[in-house]
């Protein structure tokens, strides 16, 4: 019988074949109960709680490990930054390894090829995270440093591991455009959402207004992040438990059989940097987390010197949470019509725009200026929405160019960039003031002057301007992935397409 409907299957086009067998195997499928169920509101929640997980140990490291490190525990600016820069591009090497481990594994008995290592990786990231929060300000310097360097070393791998499969699973959930964009927008929701209870109740907990000398400052009180740094770790693991529950892997990529691919790092990265659309997004990416990321470091600072109070950085959540209900308010309308690198690229030129005010205009009122920048970061909503499935469009089109889906490696490439982005981001701002403001003593509130605080300022809106016009052209003329090409790449691998 099922010679003979292969017999007429040959009379149809080689298209036609294809869809014939998907249904046989969506029957045969059907038979033995393995049918995966339909998209849905489940996948969904499942993506947002990877990101709200991830974001539990993410945010807190990368907002609050330089001031913990520099004003509380006392490393100076200089060891910091090289401490930093050299742990992450080492560290930076081992992710598409990482990913080459996870492709190379391929799939559990459930069919899972992702999610088994966010499940057994997310008690271990916990962890890390919350060693690195260890109050060592008594211990002696070299000490300190090798709690900063092994704590960060540690929880970087531990993230690794966690990270690049989660941010892989959004390609084999499914292939419609319109669901990849769901999930970037979920995981968008998960990261700022995270970032509510980090943003606006560590800064309450852990600022401190002390008059020394007849001078008033806001202090950082280090000794507080230990125990706040176990309840978030705590957290994450429940997120990620409820990832696990709640998303499916749907797109399974089987290689021929007897064919074994080898993993071979220095063709994994070439075939990266020949693939355009996933080299945009990754310079678009490392200029983002260089400038923009890197900079909130800045915003920090001028909040508690410039302003005078450092638990306004608690406020400074609204500028990631309203332009986010911007983002998913107008692009969920637009997207289908114009698409997720048209939405990413051309509003830009208003973020462009808003910080360059704010560099050129000395601005004292605080609520001003968290005003100017949710409005530059509201221009920006392509970027913070969509970059993620513009991500899984980029390991679509690697497969359309080389026959060969590697999730795993692709994504831990991208990985391994943006690591090394955070390296250069982590240690370029404390060297950029140390060169830049030598006057300047993060630990010593005497210096905080007129002069050296207004510095502070000019930087914070200085760097998110480069950061956005590089973004703006990375998205213009390198990522090569419009609306019309994702479309025919994915009629072209046999997916579903709306």
């Amino acid at each position: 019988m099922i010679l003979n409907f292969r017999h007429y299957c040959l009379r149809f086009s080689d298209q036609k074949i294809r869809l014939w067998e998907e249904i046989l195997k969506m029957a045969q499928n059907q038979v033995s109960g393995s049918v995966k169920r339909p998209f849905g509101f489940r996948d969904l929640l499942g993506y947002f709680m990877g990101d709200f997980g991830c974001n539990m140990s993410f945010t807190l490291i990368s907002s609050y490990m330089f001031i913990f490190y520099t004003q509380y525990i006392g490393i100076s600016l200089a060891h910091y930054s090289i401490v930093i820069l050299i742990t992450k591009i080492l560290d930076g090497i081992n992710d598409p390894i990482i990913g080459a481990i996870v492709d190379r594994m391929g799939a559990n008995k459930k069919g899972e090829k992702f999610k088994q290592w966010i499940l057994r990786g997310s008690p271990f990231l916990a962890l890390a995270a919350t060693v690195m929060f260890i109050d060592a300000a008594d211990w002696s310097y070299p000490a300190k440093l090798a709690l900063c360097i092994g704590g960060y070393i540690l929880w970087d791998i531990t993230y690794t591991v966690v990270n690049v499969p989660y941010g892989a699973l959004s390609s084999v959930m499914t292939s419609k455009p319109s669901q990849r964009a769901a999930l970037s927008n979920a995981r968008s929701w998960g990261y700022i959402i995270a970032g509510v209870p980090l943003g606006i109740l560590i800064p309450l907990f852990a600022y401190e207004q002390v008059t020394k000398n007849g001078q008033t400052a806001s202090i950082f009180r280090g000794e507080k992040m230990f125990p706040i740094a176990v309840i978030l770790g705590i957290v994450s693991i429940i997120a990620f438990a409820l990832l696990y529950l709640n998303t499916e892997e749907r797109i399974q990529h089987v290689e021929p059989e007897g064919e074994e691919v080898k993993f071979n790092y220095f063709k994994t990265l070439k075939d990266f940097f020949r693939n355009r659309a996933i080299l945009g997004i990754a310079l678009a990416s490392i200029a983002q987390i260089l400038f923009i990321v890197g900079g909130n470091q800045l915003h920090q600072l001028t909040y508690q010197m410039y302003f005078g109070d450092g638990t306004l950085s608690s406020y400074s959540i609204l500028t990631q949470i309203i332009p986010l209900f911007v983002g998913t308010a107008l692009g969920g309308a637009l997207v289908g019509k114009l698409g997720k690198k048209e939405l990413s690229t051309w509003p830009l030129i208003g973020s462009i725009a808003v910080y360059a005010f704010l560099y050129l205009v000395e601005i004292t009122n605080p609520i001003l200026w968290i005003a100017m920048q949710i409005i530059a970061i509201s221009f920006a909503f392509g970027l913070t929405i969509y970059t993620w499935g513009m991500v899984a469009d980029a390991i679509d089109y690697q497969e359309w160019k080389t026959g060969i889906r590697n999730e795993g490696s692709v994504y831990a490439t991208y990985s391994m960039l943006r690591k090394v982005a955070q390296g250069f981001g982590q240690s370029f701002i404390p060297a950029a003031i140390a060169i830049l403001i030598p006057t300047l003593d993060v630990k010593d509130a005497m210096t905080w002057n007129a002069e050296n605080s207004l510095a502070i300022r000019d930087m914070a809106a200085l760097f998110p301007l480069i950061g956005y016009i590089l973004i703006f052209f990375c998205f213009k003329f390198i990522f090569n992935l419009d609306r019309k090409t994702v479309r025919e790449m994915q009629v072209a691998l046999g997916r579903d397409e709306e």
